[in-house]
């Protein structure tokens, strides 16, 4: 088995080749971390058979629902149609059912959104800290920035350490105790 570099993933879908860890789902990255030898998907491939899934259960629904009933979306706020909606969403109730594209674009915003919110925050502390006159503090917005940007890379979380006990804090050891 030859060994892949950190950011050189390969997705078995649909054959794109050296990809970064962020193409994938956290949720795979740490199945493959766990067992490399698993076929990798991307978030594209899994989120255009997702949508394939939903379009044919959507037609067996308007298949089997025949009826004229018709209810109101809590997010677009459109009446539609009762084969718009799956069963789940229907049962909820009025106030809290949403249609099949309002669930579909909350699903697609969700989890990329806030790692760029995150990354976005740490450019802008980086920025802030650059004005500043102090060096720990440009240090710490840096290393923050680039903790981030590797995980995105990588897909593999940053450590962070303890202070320890550092240099000459031996206890009982040595000379003098």
């Amino acid at each position: 088995m030859e060994q892949k570099w950190t950011g050189n993933f390969d997705c078995a879908s649909c054959g794109r080749k050296r990809l970064i860890a962020a193409e994938f789902s956290t949720k795979m990255m740490e199945r493959y971390q766990k067992q490399p030898t698993i076929n990798l998907r991307c978030k594209q491939c899994v989120d255009a058979q997702a949508q394939a899934e939903r379009s044919a259960a959507c037609a067996r629904q308007a298949a089997t629902v025949m009826s004229d009933e018709r209810h109101m979306c809590s997010a677009c706020k459109q009446t539609l149609p009762a084969s718009r909606f799956t069963r789940a969403q229907l049962s909820k109730g009025s106030e809290k059912q949403r249609c099949h594209e309002c669930v579909a674009s909350l699903e697609v915003l969700s989890p990329d959104a806030h790692g760029q919110r995150k990354l976005d925050n740490a450019k802008h502390l980086l920025r802030q800290a650059e004005a500043s006159d102090s060096v720990s503090a440009r240090l710490v917005a840096a290393t923050q920035l680039a903790a981030l940007e590797a995980q995105q890379v990588t897909g593999i979380k940053p450590v962070i350490l303890g202070r320890g006990r550092g240099r000459n804090h031996s206890r009982g050891h040595g000379r003098g105790s």
